[in-house]
């Protein structure tokens, strides 16, 4: 009898679990789609689910501006128009045209965004969430919106509303004839339209248009950086977060002359043998965007290199117009944009570009035969005085000792961190003095230093070697990576410390959104002040594979020096550049230790807690 009645206990309680996993399931399945109407027309969503459970509404495939087609083809973008009856917005649109593998993926109508809300306002007293509009990367030539790649799952646990556009990208995104006929930047253009769309209709998704903070990484971070500097986007967003992208970059700018050159070139190889811009122009606009991607591999110097061939540039002072000069000389003047700031980088930046040299001794070994060449391609040195020849010369001395056939391994790693130092850890940091000499809001600083599940590495080099934490990685930590691994099939799945990171990355980020001031519950203590120059703090976030915080002070003192004195003066390099076995050594143990040696970084406070066409449906 009693064991009947533990049976009949048992099948019971296995009876309940079902119903309850049942009505889980059913209440997720058969949420009612949200739907949303505001100025364009009626739209019909679709459910969500976070990290943490979470039921949210997503709006995918909004159009933002008009397909750029035809005359709109290089052209600035022309806001949507509206639509009759309701419209699904419940699946991902095409990303804009771009290669992957020398297949084009995309195509050209695809300005639109995705917006995803946790709550809509119930009447106009209702309090609206503060916004998050993303800029993703890609190196100006790559990257998307799509749901698959930049989903909700981690930031909508917190109470944002979380938009991301999608933008026009490479030759269709960024081509200028240096002249008010194609004057360029289009890619910008379409970043300060999708903000003046925000600013009008997000109100209808729940979000706050007076508390937008625009984010980006990698060249989604310089874009976002480039624009605080264009009076067009004054009352566009009100705080910024740029990681690893920065305007002072060699590489986020290039000067016009050089633009339209490379826009001629292009016409060449696609057929259009044109002598003015109008002319260019216009046969352009007849080549189908297929061929004009195709021309990428021509523009190759050394392997695939340059890797920037289209990117942001300085216009005309014209109508529309975004940058009208370079954004060196823009701070020189002081035209910064005095908000609340989040910039940092990853902990092994230069191992976007020098990862495949640890696959490959032979294309390391051709790198080190052609140095003086292949160097100012990969670093985009190309447009500085000399073509960057002063440039690779004192970066020769400096990190490498003037020596080339020295050990393999430490001439890797300090060619690493020249790079990295050269492309993203300066300019980053160039920027931040600056902007702290002149102005009254905070900035903050930082390093992500964790090294979790996935890296971008794995994406980049076709391999899965331990090479750090890659440029880029920390965004792992703000939108799911799991879906854009799935075709490398690595049988990995984020861990209990990577999603530790998750949680501190999420709270820090949408923190800052809500007011200003990044803080995470999981700080033990551990205060991310505002950056001060008298004590050039920051937060290293994560060490190696432990989940940490810690304030950090003096940001690679000597390293920095050294890239000020070559920005400055770079004739008179005599102290800085008199290199020595001592320093390569210093380089390389660095390198070996993560970039976490106590003697360079500082002491500080810490907290480590115990625990051919092809369609684009990807």
């Amino acid at each position: 009898m009693v064991f009947h009645s533990s049976v009949k206990c048992v099948l019971l309680l296995f009876l309940l679990m079902i119903s309850i996993c049942s009505i889980n399931y059913a209440q997720t399945k058969d949420i009612a789609a949200p739907v949303v109407t505001i100025p364009q027309g009626t739209l019909q969503g679709t459910i969500r689910t976070t990290n943490h459970n979470r039921n949210i509404s997503a709006f995918l495939g909004i159009p933002y501006a008009q397909p750029p087609i035809g005359n709109l083809r290089f052209a600035n973008p022309v806001a949507a128009d509206g639509w009759n009856g309701s419209r699904k917005a419940n699946v991902d649109l095409s990303m804009c045209p771009q290669t992957s593998e020398d297949i084009v993926l995309g195509n050209e109508d695809c300005l639109w965004l995705n917006i995803y809300t946790p709550q809509f306002p119930e009447s106009t007293n209702t309090a609206l969430l503060p916004v998050i509009v993303y800029i993703y990367g890609g190196g100006f030539r790559a990257g998307n919106a799509r749901s698959d790649r930049y989903g909700p799952d981690y930031l909508l646990d917190a109470d944002i509303v979380l938009v991301l556009p999608s933008y026009r990208i490479g030759p269709l995104g960024f081509l200028s004839t240096g002249d008010e006929v194609a004057s360029g930047n289009w890619g910008l253009k379409d970043q300060v339209l999708a903000l003046e769309w925000v600013q009008k209709n997000i109100k209808y998704f729940g979000g706050d248009p007076d508390r937008v903070t625009f984010v980006g990484a990698s060249s989604g971070g310089a874009c976002v950086h480039l624009l605080t500097l264009s009076d067009a986007t004054i009352g566009l967003f009100h705080k910024y977060i740029t990681q690893s992208g920065s305007a002072l970059a060699t590489w986020a700018h290039t000067p016009r002359a050089a633009c339209a050159s490379r826009a001629f070139q292009l016409g060449e190889y696609v057929g259009c043998f044109n002598n003015t811009s109008d002319s260019l122009i216009d046969c352009l606009r007849t080549i189908d965007f297929v061929d004009i991607l195709a021309t990428q591999p021509q523009f190759f110097e050394w392997r695939t290199y340059p890797g920037l061939i289209w990117g942001p540039t300085d216009e005309p002072d014209i109508e529309g117009a975004v940058l009208t000069n370079s954004p060196t000389n823009l701070f020189a003047a002081g035209k910064i944009r005095d908000l609340p700031w989040i910039s940092g980088v990853t902990r092994d930046e230069g191992t976007m570009f020098t990862g495949d040299f640890f696959d490959s001794e032979e294309m390391f070994q051709d790198f080190l035969e052609n140095y003086d060449f292949a160097l100012p391609r990969m670093m985009s040195l190309t447009y500085q005085p000399d073509k960057g020849s002063a440039y690779v010369n004192r970066i020769k001395s400096y990190y490498l000792n003037n020596d080339l056939t020295i050990n393999t391994s430490v001439l890797l790693a300090n060619i690493t961190h020249a790079i990295g130092d050269g492309m993203f850890r300066y300019p980053a940091y160039d920027a931040l003095l600056q902007q702290n000499s002149m102005a009254k809001n905070p900035q903050y600083f930082y390093t992500f230093n964790y090294r979790g599940t996935f890296s971008n590495t794995y994406l980049h080099h076709n391999t899965t070697k331990e090479l750090g934490v890659a440029h880029g990685d920390e965004t792992f930590y703000i939108f799911a990576p799991e879906p854009q691994f799935a075709r490398l099939n690595l049988n990995k799945t984020t861990t209990r410390r990577d999603l530790e990171i998750v949680d501190i990355m999420v709270q820090l980020w949408t923190s800052f959104a809500t007011n200003g001031t990044p803080t995470t519950l999981a700080s033990n203590g551990t205060i991310w002040k505002p950056f001060s120059a008298a004590e050039r703090n920051y937060l290293q976030i994560g060490n190696g594979s432990e989940v940490s915080l810690k304030v950090q002070h003096s940001f690679f003192e000597e390293r920095m020096k050294f890239w000020a004195t070559l920005k400055e003066t770079p004739k008179t390099l005599t102290v800085l550049s008199n290199g020595s076995n001592a320093i390569t050594s210093k380089f390389y143990s660095l390198f070996k230790l993560g970039g976490s040696a106590k003697n360079s970084l500082g002491q500080g406070q810490s907290y480590s807690p115990t625990r051919k066409r092809k369609s684009d449906k990807r």
